[in-house]
């Protein structure tokens, strides 16, 4: 007589899976202790349904029961229902599939050597050194963009706004790492995009802005603008993938391929639509401004003219003109 193997999901909704074979038949399934397979769904018959074979194939036949049986999403309450192997059947909240033993399975999945960047990120010295150099480098830009006496709501802003990015962004995949492979590596996510902000605000604003300064063609500065974005975009989407799924890395790479050149295809077309209107002022890509400028001393204009006053005395004209004499 052919066997048949149950894989069992439980109904608590854990994710827990168990695998029976059957060997006999008829066979019985339900809450009831004398069944041949016990189940304990609370929303299952004390015998629910009644496997059987006729030299054929299966079938799989309710037993009267309250909340019935559904086979691949079809309710069967009168009569048996064929039962192929592959098949899903649902008793009360407990998910079946049935399988032939000879039923193919999917092709073995190749060990991933673990990266030593992801080892890195896990280290707790390494992620709040990375979190603390993120916000430090925010800060210390906004600072020298800033050119007034009072720098502290500006400067609380750019800090407070990197803060819950960083956070919301490491609590987003954290959550899908906890549905999809039961980790959340919230930490690793959290040096990951503290490392991309340093890179990006440290070193590729600059990078950009001296490049758009330097280029004869806006065009040519634009594409490298946008190139350097869309590696960086990619890395930290590899990266996030990486800690929270199982893909294999070609199919890592081609998602955050894919994602990256929509979402930056996706700002280049908004910019357009909002360089279409008629501005006053000139707009500039960056403003290059010389480092540490707002340390340096500042002046009144009474306290510059008051320091400077020779540039203006009419002795200095006089005395030129008398030795061109």
């Amino acid at each position: 007589m052919k066997k048949l193997v149950l894989e069992i999901t439980s109904h608590a909704g854990d994710g827990s899976v168990t695998h029976r074979m059957v060997e006999s038949f008829p066979a019985t399934l339900g809450r009831g202790y004398h069944n041949d397979i016990i189940l304990s769904d609370p929303h299952v018959s004390a015998q629910h349904v009644r496997i059987e074979f006729d030299g054929q194939g299966w079938s799989i036949r309710d037993l009267g029961t309250e909340n019935g049986l559904v086979v691949n999403d079809k309710v069967f309450r009168d009569g048996p229902a064929r039962l192929q192997s592959g098949d899903t059947v649902r008793i009360g909240h407990t998910e079946i599939r049935a399988f032939d033993p000879l039923h193919p399975v999917p092709k073995e999945r190749k060990i991933q050597k673990a990266n030593p960047f992801i080892g890195w990120l896990s280290r707790p010295v390494n992620v709040w050194v990375s979190f603390i150099l993120a916000l430090a480098t925010v800060t210390g830009w906004s600072y020298l963009e800033i050119w007034n006496n009072e720098p502290g709501p500006q400067l609380a802003a750019a800090g407070g706004g990197t803060l819950a990015f960083i956070l919301v962004w490491a609590a987003l995949w954290a959550v899908a790492g906890r549905l999809i492979r039961h980790k959340s590596r919230f930490r690793s996510h959290v040096a990951l995009i503290s490392i991309t902000t340093i890179i990006s605000v440290g070193i590729l604003s600059y990078v950009e802005a001296y490049a758009d300064f330097l280029s004869n063609e806006n065009w040519m500065a634009m594409l490298g603008t946008y190139l350097l974005d869309l590696l960086l975009l990619v890395a930290l989407l590899y990266g996030s993938l990486s800690l929270s799924t199982d893909l294999p890395r070609k199919r890592r790479a081609q998602v955050s391929a894919y994602f990256s050149i929509g979402i930056m295809v996706g700002i280049f077309a908004l910019t357009q639509v909002a360089q279409r209107h008629f501005v006053q002022e000139p707009t500039y890509p960056a403003h290059l401004e010389p480092y540490l400028a707002n340390l340096a001393p500042t002046d009144s204009v009474d306290e510059f003219m008051k320091g400077n006053d020779k540039l203006f005395s009419s002795d200095i004209f006089k005395t030129a003109e008398t030795a061109k004499k």
